[in-house]
């Protein structure tokens, strides 16, 4: 049957970290990607087909993700140190406010809101899912958790710009603990989350993945989506179009939502099978905005709807200004018309000529189904890591359910790690 000793769907930093342990320990890897790219969701790419090369999916690493920073200088790239934030200002009534996100009438009631996130933050990230009000902190959409606040609109809407990059999904069906724990790394402070995204991987995350397979030696299958993937006393089939793949054992490397497509013999678990058929419901769009009369380090959050949350990372070599950008792919937000995005920066950036934009739409792709990890409430469970164990000679990998750093690249990497080190002992 072993036409390898191990078999790893999915080629993206996952997938690359366990390639990479098990081939440091001497196994025969064969890596099968239904792209034609490696990466995953760490996508570099040049802007607009030919310009520098940006992150489409995730970019920005903190500085306890010590397993990414060893494998940064292990294969020779560097980090861009993130600019500082130099200007802060919240859309608030369709104009622009530098002196806060409350009007002064609604100052106390705001600061009463953000004490309370800040207390929710820091009982969740010990472990305590009861506030001292007998307030539950798990499975309880963010929708709910807000009306709860009773906050004044421009707070809802500066938290809703922070969910953008954190919970990134439906505010009516994922869990507002998936903003709570963001808001956790900062004394449980919203406004805090981007003090830890500290650095970037230079060239791009994506030239990390790709290094770290080529490291690995594993004979590398693109453009071939995985089928199924039928497990026998002796090993593993992987079936992918019409061909087979066999080995002694398997990875999967693959996100919740991408494990749908996938057909299991024997039939995983009930827990499993139902996390899968749930999925997670991460619906966040990201653009690369190039403009001008834009300084870099200005951070504007909107109104709670189109782009809600642009940061003006850094000048391009042109002396123009690239603006990183969020919101929720909700029917009224159009980020892939140039019209719509001008609309929307000139709200954000009234100062702003807005010379090109370019994005990836990680929902309609047909090998992410959405775009990071986000648990919908009362489901969170079916993303522990207790419950993504191995299955005989199957492991699975994802920083969907790692178990530490879930839902960064950080947390790939060690899921992926973990993975290898679960079938090595039967590989």
């Amino acid at each position: 049957m072993a036409q390898a000793d191990v078999i790893v769907v999915g080629a993206g930093l996952a997938g690359a970290a366990a390639a990479l342990k098990l081939a440091k320990a001497g196994r025969r890897v064969k890596l099968i990607e239904a792209r034609e790219r490696c990466g995953g969701r760490a996508f570099s790419k040049p802007y607009r087909g030919e310009g520098p090369l940006l992150e489409y999916g995730g970019a920005w690493i903190t500085p306890w993700h010590h397993r990414l920073r060893a494998l940064v200088a292990e294969h020779g790239l560097t980090l861009r140190p993130r600019h500082e934030v130099t200007n802060r200002l919240w859309l608030r009534g369709g104009v622009l406010h530098a002196d806060g996100a409350a009007a002064p009438q609604d100052v106390t009631a705001h600061e009463r809101a953000i004490a309370r996130v800040a207390a929710d933050a820091i009982l969740l990230k010990k472990g305590i899912t009861d506030n001292e009000r007998g307030e539950r902190l798990t499975g309880i959409t963010f929708r709910d958790y807000l009306d709860r606040l009773q906050c004044p609109k421009a707070t809802r809407d500066v938290f809703s710009a922070w969910w953008t990059v954190s919970g990134n999904g439906d505010h009516g069906l994922i869990a507002a603990s998936e903003f709570l724990a963001s808001c956790s790394y900062d004394n449980g402070l919203a406004e805090g989350m981007i003090r830890f995204w500290s650095d970037t991987v230079v060239p791009g995350m994506g030239v990390l993945a790709q290094r770290m397979i080529e490291a690995s030696g594993a004979e590398l299958v693109l453009s071939e989506p995985v089928t199924g993937v039928a497990q026998a006393n002796d090993g593993v089939w992987v079936s992918a179009g019409d061909r087979r793949h066999g080995a002694r054992a398997c990875v999967m490397a693959l996100g919740l939502n991408q494990l749908k497509a996938i057909h299991f013999t024997p039939a995983l678990p009930p827990a499993k099978q139902e996390a899968i058929a749930r999925g997670h419901g991460g619906c966040s769009f990201k653009l690369w905005i190039r403009a001008e009369g834009v300084s870099p380090g200005t951070l504007v959050t909107g109104s709670g709807s189109g782009i809600e949350f642009a940061f003006a990372e850094r000048r391009a070599d042109d002396g123009s200004t690239l603006i990183v950008a969020f919101g929720l792919m909700q029917e009224a937000n159009r980020p892939g018309e140039p019209s719509w995005v001008k609309e929307q920066v000139a709200m954000l950036f009234p100062n702003a000529r807005v010379l090109s934009h370019d994005w990836h739409d990680w929902v309609d792709d047909p090998f992410a189904r959405g775009t990071w990890v986000a648990a919908p409430a009362g489901h969170e469970a079916g993303l522990d890591a207790a419950n993504w164990q191995p299955e005989g000679r199957i492991a699975f990998a994802s920083s969907d359910h790692a178990r530490e750093q879930a839902g960064w690249f950080e947390g790939a990497v060690i899921a992926g790690e973990d993975a290898a080190g679960a079938l090595l002992g039967i590989s």
